[in-house]
């Protein structure tokens, strides 16, 4: 991109200087391995002392904001980055939460990423259907706060189910966030937090909270302690938002009203935007409300959301057990025994064989 298209791409971003909330470099750190990968980047550059360690802060059309321990600036993506070896880390897109190695010359506004650093873990999504594309929506991520609201009919255990697994499958603690609780009666909210917890099992957070009333604020602040980065997790009108501004403590994302029908909100936040929250807390990501999650791949994920199912599996008279009416299953004896509940199986059985299918419509050549 030559230096008048930067600058009128620049001109229709957000100016640096008003956005608010951005994270400094001290608030992101990098992982003794992507220091050195870094470092050994830089060993073998022609211009060692045009580089900079740096973490992608937002994105905006795909244009990122990246912050450096010297300053805050917008970037651009080094020629043929996309043909580089993806096998190796190379070519990848940075993603918010990424560290890069930026190249800034002399007498540049803008930077150039010539290579994302390795990534702890990465938070995707699958969205090529049987063209084998992922998004990612978040690198390098500890924590998904999967957020789904009361007061709206029953709470979508199916969706909270995704969520887990996905975050299961990248590494990142799930963390169940309950919005919205002033708009439900006692009664209701126990019963919906009880199914909620028969479905995560017990090795999950579930944190009940309000914008309206501060409840369970402080709850969600103990889930992003400083240094960490989150990512929350959730359909449009869900109340994320209005959430992340709540613990914030002003309008720094843009919310939207939800239709009275559906409950349903239309999509507000059109950015990958990361904040700090304030005081001794880490930082989160807002991303775009995703209408949907398909599940392509994610066997290691499912494994590990639900371990006790996969371990008493394995005692199963038959490999390709379906764990509903075959003799000799030893998932269903624990359930009986009491051992798994059945609300977890039933579910279990629907994110199996919903991949089951999905694998079957790919395109052979796709390795997942």
């Amino acid at each position: 991109m030559g230096q008048a298209d930067a600058a009128r791409v620049g001109a229709a971003l957000p100016k640096i200087d008003a956005l608010e909330d951005v994270p400094a470099f001290t608030d992101v750190r990098p992982s003794d391995e992507q220091r050195a990968a870094f470092e050994a980047f830089c060993a073998a550059a022609e211009t060692p002392g045009e580089m900079h360690l740096g973490c992608v802060v937002r994105l905006d059309r795909g244009f990122p904001l990246v912050v450096t321990a010297e300053r805050m600036l917008r970037a651009e993506h080094a020629v043929g980055f996309a043909k580089q070896d993806k096998e190796k880390g190379d070519g990848l897109l940075p993603a918010v939460g990424d560290w890069v190695a930026l190249r800034l010359a002399p007498g540049h506004d803008m930077g150039v990423i010539e290579r994302v650093l390795p990534r702890r873990t990465v938070f995707e999504r699958w969205r090529g259907k049987n063209r084998g594309e992922r998004q990612v929506l978040c690198a390098n991520v500890d924590a998904i706060l999967v957020v789904q609201p009361l007061g709206a009919g029953e709470v979508l255990l199916g969706r909270i189910a995704r969520s887990l697994v996905l975050a299961a499958d990248c590494g990142a603690e799930p963390i169940v966030v309950l919005t919205k609780a002033d708009r439900c009666s006692e009664e209701e909210r126990e019963g919906e937090v009880a199914r909620v917890r028969r479905l995560v099992g017990g090795g999950v957070r579930v944190v009940v909270t309000s914008s309206a009333t501060g409840e369970g604020l402080d709850g969600v602040r103990a889930c992003v302690p400083a240094g960490t980065c989150s990512m929350i997790l959730g359909e449009s009108g869900a109340g994320k938002s209005t959430l992340l501004n709540t613990l914030l403590g002003h309008d720094a994302l843009e919310t939207g009203a939800v239709r009275a029908r559906d409950d349903a909100g239309r999509h507000t936040t059109v950015a990958r935007v990361m904040v700090k929250l304030p005081g001794s807390c880490g930082v989160v990501t807002d991303a775009p409300g995703l209408r949907s999650l398909p599940l392509v791949g994610h066997e290691r994920g499912l494994a590990r959301a639900f371990p006790e199912i996969v371990e008493a599996s394995r005692g199963c008279r038959f490999n390709d057990c379906t764990h509903t009416h075959e003799p000799g299953c030893s998932v269903r004896a624990a359930v009986e025994a009491g051992e798994i509940d059945e609300l977890r199986l039933e579910v279990f059985k629907g994110l199996a064989s919903e991949m089951r299918v999905s694998a079957q419509s790919l395109d052979p050549d796709i390795h997942l």
